[in-house]
């Protein structure tokens, strides 16, 4: 059969699927084993064994359920409401406190969880609440926890790094290292959107009237000791060669104990939630991992990529045009499917034309987590959205996706940044 035909028959019975509401691994699964099969024949499909294995019983794999354990055990303690305190008491005197807070205290969240959701609903339950209660516009209450949550995708450790670099071939302690000054961009640009939207329009975030004394502010640096140790000791290990980011996901889930054990606030039950989630989040991002390597099989079987690489060529557009085609495309995609299906669906289809524009596979794991990060604030399926319509029940899910969307225009102009200044991405990865 022709490989475009093939190609439009899987694409078109994982929409389906899709539909149909079927769970996304077996939506991929099963186009992708009929994929197989019209490529090569039914006796292609004693392949599918030796493909799982060499996929899935990877090292660097390993490092998702221990990140995953780390992110469980933090967001059931108190360090989310310790950071959600730091910055406020910091920026007490400053418009918008409050839900600039919230920003900083979910990029150094992420630093320690590498988890969206858990970002979003651990610093959601101190910040919303709060916001509230001090006359804040609900959906500037809930937009913000919502988009400043995503940062745990692009500020390391992230397991979206860790799939991107198995999917891409790329090492996953460059990218974790590249991710570190576009995420701090980020977080700043944030900061600088809610700073700017309370004084253009005042009313949606009432000036602080409370002070805090110095005592309380250099109180709340001493209860974050354990949170800037536990960083240092997982991102620094990694920079230095010191660990592997396996290796690092070990000490950061082993830390992230130590920190519950002593603020003395883990027990039985709140162990068994630990190790149910963890299982279960973890079984569902590789049972999608090893349908994508199914669907990567079959990319390449079809030769795909070369036929994306001649066409591009064909266009004969400059390589910008190009680029905001695939941005485009992932944005568009990203509003239907999770932030793991779209890691491991188009790396494979959209790596090879990216180095064939002559950009760095590091420099584009970036930007393909910015992108991600996009979906989880949008609609239909802004994961994001949804988790702070559970812990907030009072706030509209339109509230919350009203004041969601301008950051996404926020995340656009991070990506315009990384594209005309690459170099914020690359240059520390090229000290390691």
């Amino acid at each position: 059969m022709d490989p475009t035909l093939i190609l439009t028959l899987i694409l078109g019975l994982f929409g389906f699927l899709l539909v149909l509401g079927i769970p996304i691994f077996a939506a991929l699964g099963v186009p992708s084993i009929l994929g197989i099969y019209l490529v090569s024949g039914a006796n292609a499909l004693n392949v599918i064994p030796s493909i799982l294995h060499r996929g899935i019983a990877s090292y660097s794999l390993l490092c998702i359920p221990l990140f995953i354990l780390m992110g469980e055990v933090l967001a059931r303690t108190s360090i989310g409401t310790r950071l959600y305190n730091l910055f406020y008491t910091w920026l007490n005197h400053v418009r918008c406190s409050l839900a600039i807070a919230s920003v900083g205290a979910s990029a150094i969240f992420g630093a320690m969880s590498g988890v969206s959701v858990a970002g979003a609903a651990t610093i959601g339950r101190v910040a919303i609440p709060e916001m509230l209660k001090r006359q804040y516009d609900p959906g500037l209450a809930g937009g913000s926890v919502a988009a400043a949550g995503s940062l745990a995708l692009l500020i390391p450790p992230s397991v979206g790094f860790v799939l991107y670099g198995e999917m891409a071939n790329q090492s996953i302690g460059k990218l974790f290292t590249a991710a570190i000054v576009p995420g701090l961009v980020l977080s700043l640009l944030m900061m600088l959107y809610l700073y700017g939207l309370s004084h253009l329009k005042p009313a949606v975030a009432p000036l602080e009237q409370q002070r805090v004394s110095w005592s309380e502010r250099w109180r709340t640096l001493r209860d974050v000791w354990a949170a800037i140790l536990l960083i240092l000791a997982v991102l620094g290990t990694i920079y230095l060669g010191i660990a592997t980011p396996t290796e690092a996901s070990g000490i950061g889930a082993a830390g992230a104990f130590l920190v519950a054990m002593g603020y003395r606030e883990l027990n039985r039950e709140k162990l068994f939630e630990i190790v149910r989630s963890t299982i279960v989040t973890s079984s569902m991002i590789l049972l999608i991992v090893a349908a994508a390597l199914l669907f990567g099989y079959v990319i390449i079987r079809l030769q795909i990529p070369q036929m994306l690489i001649a066409w591009v060529a064909q266009l004969s557009q400059p390589g910008w045009v190009i680029l905001l085609l695939i941005l485009i495309f992932l944005l568009i995609i990203g509003m239907f499917l999770d932030i793991v299906s779209i890691i491991l669906i188009t790396t494979p289809i959209l790596l090879p034309i990216v180095t064939s524009l002559g950009l760095d596979p590091i420099w584009f794991g970036v930007v393909l987590i910015i992108m991600c990060e996009m979906a989880v604030i949008t609609p239909p399926v802004g994961l994001n959205l949804y988790v702070i319509k559970g812990i907030a029940p009072q706030i509209s899910l339109r509230d919350i996706t009203l004041g969601a969307l301008p950051f996404v225009l926020v995340e656009a102009l991070a990506v315009l940044i990384l594209v005309l200044f690459p170099q914020l991405a690359l240059w520390l990865p090229s000290r390691m």
